[in-house]
């Protein structure tokens, strides 16, 4: 795992630790309740484990998401953010969840469905052939559970596993030249990544 991955999961798991120490003479203390319904914000980091053919078994995957948690503990929203999977990728999608314990930790579930842009311009590849690479992006879907602990009132820390699903196509063009009919090849990849996520939440 990358070392910046056990760098942020390792401040994370500190924080709740760190706040649930005994207050020192003199203090208050402040009982921590939950948020019920409303809007939140979900930054995450991710790290995307798999097998792969361009020597890139690890990934980092930043998302940044905006949703609506309703009374019931159904949330919707949607999002972004940045990916690596063989090329730099822009991901847009749709975001729901349910949380349904209203206790300050709880476990939940997560889906993400939506389609990645590919940040990659075309490859040069062979100056005296011409041939070059159009990278593109493809179909995401995402789908996992985890736990969130509010650490106060209106903030808290997340980890979570889970399964991406991501779809990125590269078309290939060959010609001469001194000129010939173009040739091209189209190769789609179809990655399928284990998740380990962190994060934050902020209501």
């Amino acid at each position: 795992m990358p070392k910046h991955v056990v760098f942020i999961a390792g401040l994370l798991l500190a924080i709740p630790v760190w706040s649930q120490l005994p207050a020192g003479p003199g203090t208050s203390t402040e009982k921590v309740e939950r948020p019920g319904h409303g809007y939140f914000i979900h930054l995450s980091s991710s790290n995307l484990a798999g097998r792969s053919s361009n020597d890139e078994p690890n990934s980092l995957s930043i998302h940044l998401l905006s949703a609506y948690k309703t009374s019931k503990g159904l949330c919707f929203g949607a999002g972004s953010g940045i990916d690596h999977l063989e090329i730099p990728l822009l991901p847009f999608y749709a975001y729901l969840r349910y949380d349904p314990f209203k206790t300050k930790f709880s476990p939940y579930v997560w889906l993400k469905s939506g389609y990645a842009v590919s940040l990659a311009g075309d490859d040069q590849e062979n100056t005296w052939y011409g041939s070059y690479t159009e990278s593109k992006g493809g179909l995401l879907l995402n789908a996992g559970f985890g736990f969130v602990l509010y650490t106060w009132p209106n903030v808290g820390v997340n980890m979570g596993i889970g399964y991406r699903f991501q779809k990125v196509s590269r078309t290939y063009h060959e010609y001469w030249w001194g000129g010939g009919e173009e040739a091209v090849r189209e190769i789609i990849t179809e990655f399928n990544r284990f998740e380990l996520q962190i994060g934050v939440i902020f209501r």
